[in-house]
């Protein structure tokens, strides 16, 4: 990444802002299911305020929040979006998350007007993959009105908005066959898997439909075509980007990423420090920063009322904000729970998801309603009581190609204990006994031992009250902004921008075995 680090000098400017085409299923604060929104929304406006016209496309789902952002402004005139061999009458409302961030959200009622981005009580909708496509092909007809033409770069995130560089680069026309993308994955585990024979319905020719393309096995595999086609891969931490090339952590896709690793790149992302921000936040009971931290006291009796745990006691708080996956093994906290129980900590669990682990949970904090509480929601506002009032913050997870949640948790404060994987390991660094270094504590052995042990670790330094001021400062004095990771996905763009002959082909069918 030095090299690309560098191409900000070595690349001839443009007469003109660079324009950068991004295609992603969440926005915030318009609709998010999870952190994607909250990075594709921080890494627009960071682009934006150094100068890149970001055009964002997303859907205009029934949850859309569109009270929180200025005025949308209706387009003149429908898009008439081509997808397998139909039309669809997609309409346009524009509107802005910053004064530099165009958003241009799609109006499709029979697609996109429901009570959730990918799924609703009775499960995922069965017809997202023509959701997708239908945001993907209609998001290269945006480009073509706002600059006649494609982007200098088009930037699609996970599996929902691979079809854009497919599409692309499968297309008829010459200059959107040259155009430079970037593909970025938030998580490996969600791929877009669909039956291959839905195929044609989504505009794929049968010279894609092969290995070393957007097959994968008996399924289309979305989330590989994004791989395949685009110029350069990106995801969301240095480590994650070495981890899914082993078979392990591949998800199956590790063939595909070994075969492309001199143009995947892992970057951290970043958090908006200005909305997550405790000397600022309304949300908690009391306002503080790392040169004063008073606040953070009643920061926590105030959630240890609100939750209903045993007030006015100097009893480590743990908490927990996260969803309930497989992934970030909330079973490994379950586990342990009874053995930290024991040694005196209490619990602040916000969590939703998989309906086992949440009346699990629930039996857990009804054993033991004066040190366990258990909240079944999702996000805001209550998740940043948590980050303010708790001494620490649990993430046991079994990989985390980014995570957001122990960067707000550091920002507000609350000391991570994570497992030392993805992007767990680039954003906590070890502390060391006296504080006078390090943000967090870590654990390689990823189960209910591991976890304890990492626990029992920090809170034999807490009983420093120095050591742990120490900390605590460290960690709300990491530089989590964008501005960072904004500039080296900014040298990605102008090295391809700036690129002669193209950085990348696509892949050849092999021989009989197209179709």
């Amino acid at each position: 990444m030095d090299m690309l680090a560098d191409a900000i000098d070595r690349r001839t400017s443009l007469p003109r802002p660079l324009r950068v085409l991004m295609v992603a299923s969440e926005v915030a604060p318009l609709a998010r299911a999870g952190g994607l929104g909250d990075v594709v929304h921080g890494l627009a406006r960071s682009l934006g305020a150094m100068g890149v016209e970001v055009v964002i496309v997303t859907p205009l789902y029934g949850i859309t929040a569109l009270d929180s952002v200025p005025q949308a402004r209706p387009w003149n005139r429908p898009l008439w979006t081509p997808i397998g061999g139909d039309v669809r009458d997609v309409g346009v409302l524009e509107t802005s998350i910053a004064d530099d961030v165009r958003v241009c959200l799609l109006d499709c009622p029979p697609l996109y007007a429901r009570g959730g981005i990918y799924r609703d009580d009775a499960g995922d909708f069965a017809d997202n993959d023509m959701r997708f496509a239908v945001m993907c092909s209609s998001a290269l007809r945006v480009a073509e009105e706002i600059w006649d033409g494609p982007p200098d770069v088009l930037h699609a995130h996970d599996w929902h908005g691979a079809l854009a560089v497919a599409y692309a680069r499968l297309s008829d026309s010459p200059e959107w066959r040259n155009a430079v993308s970037v593909f970025t994955i938030h998580n490996l585990a969600f791929q877009g898997l669909f039956p291959i024979q839905r195929a044609a319905a989504l505009g794929l020719p049968e010279s894609a439909l092969h290995n070393e393309a957007l097959r994968h096995g008996d399924a289309v595999n979305l989330l590989k075509g994004g791989i395949v086609y685009a110029d350069r891969v990106t995801t969301v931490s240095p480590t994650y980007a070495r981890e899914m090339l082993s078979p392990e952590l591949g998800c199956g896709l590790d063939g595909a990423l070994r075969a492309r690793s001199g143009r995947l790149f892992g970057i951290v992302n970043g958090i908006d420090t200005q909305l997550w921000d405790p000397s600022r936040d309304r949300a908690i009971a009391a306002r503080y920063d790392a040169h004063d931290m008073t606040g953070r006291v009643a920061c926590k009796s105030a959630l240890e009322a609100e939750l209903g745990l045993d007030p006015g006691s100097d009893a480590p708080l743990v908490g927990v904000v996260n969803h309930l996956i497989p992934q970030k093994g909330i079973d490994i906290l379950l586990e342990a729970l009874p053995t930290l129980l024991d040694e005196g900590l209490r619990f602040a669990i916000v969590a939703v998801g998989d309906g086992e682990l949440e009346r699990a949970l629930a039996s857990a904090a009804a054993r033991r309603p004066d040190r366990v509480a258990f909240r079944a929601v999702f996000g805001d506002p209550i998740a940043r009581r948590v980050y303010a009032g708790a001494d620490l913050f649990a993430m046991p997870s079994r990989f985390e190609p980014c995570g957001l949640g122990q960067q707000y948790a550091m920002r507000y404060g609350s000391v991570p204990v994570v497992s030392a994987v993805g992007g767990l390991a680039d954003t906590v660094e070890q502390a060391d006994d006296t504080g006078a270094k390090g943000t967090g504590f870590l654990f390689s052995q990823i189960d209910p031992a591991g976890l304890v042990e990492a626990i029992r670790r920090a809170l034999k330094v807490r009983k420093d009250v120095g050591a742990w001021k120490r900390i605590v400062r460290n960690t709300m004095l990491r530089d989590a902004s964008w501005e960072a990771s904004a500039r080296r996905y900014f040298a990605v763009y102008r090295e391809l921008a700036g690129a002669a002959p193209r950085p990348s082909l696509p892949p050849p069918p092999p021989a009989g075995e197209a179709g």
